[in-house]
């Protein structure tokens, strides 16, 4: 794997190097922007694990726990005010939030990005945000396996079992439909 690697990258080189300057960055630039995205892993991924045990501050100073004893089935989003995705990604939670709650479905935001709510709580009021939202870190991302971008969600079981892993924005008809068959 590696020989094909310094392969690819040795006819990239001397490919970049016949390019005029200005063009050379173009596609020095979409070149590392398509292999980021390929390390980023975009797409639904499987992971079979149990849900970490997990304890973290809330927006209201209180604190939230949960664990793979937990017998609900739990949504955890991974996400970041900055983040686009995530933000067009809120009125889906909250419809899911709502439609499911009553059999035992909860959806837990995770923000990765703002510990003091300054940013995070103006845009929880204005999108009427109606699940748990609690303070996250690199650690907490950590214990689900990794977070490589945002927003990225696990879909856990009542037996506590995480059954799927959202990478990206995704259809609210599809995590409806996983949602659903985990109930």
């Amino acid at each position: 794997a590696q020989r094909v690697l310094a392969s690819n990258l040795s006819w990239f080189h001397i490919f970049l190097n016949e390019m005029k300057k200005p063009q050379r960055w173009n596609v020095a630039l979409v070149a590392a922007l398509v292999f980021a995205t390929l390390l980023a892993g975009c797409g639904r991924e499987h992971r079979a694990g149990e849900m970490p045990d997990i304890s973290l501050k809330t927006y209201s100073g209180g604190t939230y726990t949960a664990s793979s004893e937990d017998t609900q089935v739990t949504l955890v989003v991974f996400w970041a005010t900055w983040c686009r995705p995530c933000l067009m990604e809120i009125p889906a939670l909250v419809q899911l939030q709502q439609k499911y709650q009553d059999r035992q479905f909860r959806v837990v935001g995770v923000n990765t990005d703002d510990p003091t709510g300054a940013k995070a709580l103006p845009i929880m009021k204005m999108m009427g945000v109606n699940y748990q939202m609690v303070i996250g870190d690199d650690k907490i991302a950590g214990k689900f396996g990794g977070v490589w971008g945002l927003p990225t969600s696990f879909l856990v079981g009542r037996d506590g079992l995480i059954k799927e892993k959202f990478q990206g924005l995704w259809p609210v008809e599809v995590l409806d439909e996983k949602i659903t068959a985990q109930l």
